[in-house]
């Protein structure tokens, strides 16, 4: 593929992550959802494109969601906890083969905790509840879910590659060269 369609490519890509994103602030509950999908468009351009373009699709839904979002919160999901992991899921992989899942978790776990206590220092989110559960049960369970979130969104983007391998990738690689 020509330097120019993968640039056009990558472009495109992050105009529809934006769009994504921007559905989450729009659904205001599909936070998390909103920036898995648009982790996907930066699924699609490692597969297409590689690292780099895969990369630069994911710094320029960043910055483009950042700059014109009303409302930062999917941005932020996407940022810190799903725009990286197409990127890091495959490099991991090529790089520590069996063992990847000890990084992967590691790298999401760091950044997992600077969402859940940097929220709610600066945000002022609180694990008060009704029914007297303490807090650190509540953060416990807020990890505990994270890296079951974590776990099955890596089993989806496996799925995915794979789907988008086996069935997808002949029909739309005409268009592409």
């Amino acid at each position: 593929m020509k330097t120019t369609k993968k640039t056009v490519l990558s472009s495109l890509c992050a105009s529809f992550g934006v769009v994504c994103l921007y559905l989450g602030v729009f659904f205001n509950v599909m936070d998390m959802t909103a920036a898995l999908l648009a982790s996907v468009l930066v699924l699609f351009c490692l597969m297409e494109m590689g690292y780099g373009y895969a990369f630069a699709v994911y710094a320029m839904i960043s910055i483009l969601s950042l700059i014109l979002l009303p409302n930062a919160s999917p941005a932020w999901m996407f940022i810190l906890l799903f725009g990286y992991m197409p990127i890091s899921k495959f490099g991991f992989e090529r790089i520590f083969k069996k063992f990847a899942w000890v990084p992967k978790l590691i790298l999401f776990n760091v950044l997992y905790a600077a969402v859940v206590f940097l929220g709610g220092a600066l945000l002022g989110f609180t694990t008060e509840n009704q029914f007297g559960i303490p807090p650190y049960a509540v953060y416990i369970g807020f990890f505990v879910l994270g890296d079951i979130l974590y776990v099955l969104c890596d089993i989806l983007y496996t799925r995915l590659v794979r789907l988008y391998i086996v069935k997808i990738r002949d029909r739309i690689h005409k268009y592409l060269k």
